[in-house]
């Protein structure tokens, strides 16, 4: 909301009573410029993707790499709430479903893009169209039926739109970003802390997203079964996607304190410390394979070894390995890798059969070091297991393991399911009477989103 600096001095008054109050209202004169009450477009920019790396580092990325046991809880509430019988309350996610909206988030984006197209430039509406569709894929992955079509307006409460009518959007969106970045204007230039306002890059990122979100709807009504024409328009969709791992979008972060990288933050300043560790299943995966990556993701353990730790079996503290982590890593959110990856499950999925996903897994194999897979021997386990390994810390792979159930997880302690999805957070309860209770979203299809509709069971 804009304030306006009132002027009373001297005869002020009077040349109010002149007749010369248009003069006093203009823009120029009525703003401090020592106390700017709007944030610049670019501003705005450069909070909003600083606010979006949070998001994908933060609570939900950190909770689905323990409930995919890539990592596990060692100590502290991760114990209990996200590691051994995933104990879920109201109020974990309050800052990340506020900041979905809020903070850098959709209405910020709204603003950039109103600004854009005011002065003409069409680039840097289609990159903030870009992350808007970031954004708000991201919440509908982990919320399901989220507000969408009435978020950003006047309305206080707004209403849930059914998950699948948001993916829906979203193409759309991506579609209007794409034609967008193919227009004219300069487009955020040194502001844009990912592509450095690339538009090419950019556009790489937008069709990887309009596949990712294509794979979103490819689980059939029954588990097993799958949706052929998703699968189609991903492949269509990452056929221009991102190129090269050159094009990866990844977070950007610096050495000061509030720049560094969440997960890094999260061991160094948040008082968790060695609360997160290696999980089991993901470094006995990258053992059996030898895969060098296995030092870049970990640290080695007392033993001199890597290790995680089993939810389902005790430990003993000297196997497990923690977490390597570094104040500037530059985490990778949209990627090549995953890009391959889709096609490699699309193509085996609508008939190319082991052949033709090969090409693509064993691309992303040989770029990490790993030797190729004889072409007849890729199977559905092979290309999911692959990308379980390439997308560690990345929230991705919770979508990918509900479609597809794999890899083959043991749910932690007595539980016979992983959760499908996180709660609404307490504030949006107090805050929206349209938010279904916690009663209402476990009765809903099971306590899982609209495009899960059956459980994985291991």
């Amino acid at each position: 909301m804009r304030r306006h600096l009132t002027v009373l001095l001297g005869g002020a008054a009077l040349v109010v009573a002149a007749g010369c109050d248009s003069f006093l209202n203009e823009p120029d004169v009525a703003r401090d410029p020592n106390n700017p009450t709007e944030a610049t477009r670019n501003q705005l920019f450069v909070a909003t993707q600083s606010a979006l790396f949070g998001l994908q580092e933060s609570g939900i990325a950190q909770t689905v790499c323990m409930w995919m046991q890539q990592c596990a809880g060692l100590g502290g509430r991760f114990v209990e709430q996200r590691g051994t019988n995933y104990q879920r309350l109201t109020g974990d996610y309050n800052t990340d479903f506020a900041g979905v909206y809020t903070g850098g988030g959709l209405l910020d984006l709204r603003r950039i893009q109103a600004s854009a197209v005011a002065d003409g430039d069409n680039v840097y509406a289609g990159v903030a169209k870009v992350m808007e569709a970031f954004l708000i894929g991201f919440a509908a992955d982990a919320w399901g039926n989220i507000p969408y079509s009435e978020a950003a307006g006047e309305n206080p409460t707004p209403k849930f739109d059914d998950q699948l009518e948001i993916y829906a959007a979203l193409q759309t969106l991506l579609d209007e970003a794409i034609t967008d970045l193919g227009g004219a204007g300069d487009g955020p230039g040194t502001f844009d802390l990912v592509y450095g306002g690339d538009k090419d890059k950019w556009t790489q990122a937008a069709y990887t997203l309009k596949a990712r979100y294509f794979m979103h709807t490819a689980e059939g009504p029954t588990r097993g079964t799958f949706n052929t024409s998703a699968y189609q328009s991903a492949i269509t969709a990452a056929n221009n996607g991102i190129s090269s791992r050159a094009n990866d979008f990844r977070a950007f972060h610096g050495s000061g304190t509030s720049e560094r990288n969440i997960w890094y933050q999260f061991e160094t300043a948040s008082g968790f410390g060695q609360d997160l560790v290696a999980g089991s299943v993901l470094v006995n995966l990258m053992k059996q394979r030898n895969d060098p990556r296995l030092a870049d993701y970990f640290e080695p353990n007392e033993a001199g070894g890597f290790g995680g730790l089993d939810v389902n079996a005790d430990t003993p503290a000297n196997q497990i390995s923690s977490l390597n982590l570094s104040a500037e890593f530059r985490q990778p959110l949209i990627t090549w890798a995953e890009n391959q990856l889709i096609l490699a499950e699309a193509k085996f999925q609508t008939g190319g059969g082991a052949a033709a996903a090969a090409t693509h897994v064993n691309a992303v194999r040989q770029a990490y070091g790993l030797a190729p897979l004889p072409a007849g021997s890729v199977t559905l386990q092979a290309i999911m297991e692959e990308k379980y390994v390439a997308l560690f810390q990345n929230v991705e792979v919770w979508s990918d393991y509900r479609r597809t159930c794999l890899p083959v997880l043991d749910p932690a302690g007595a539980e016979t399911v992983i959760p499908g999805r996180v709660y609404y957070g307490t504030s949006e309860e107090n805050a929206n009477p349209n938010t279904p209770s916690v009663g209402e979203q476990d009765a809903a299809n099971g306590g899982r989103n609209p495009n899960d509709p059956t459980a994985c069971t291991p």
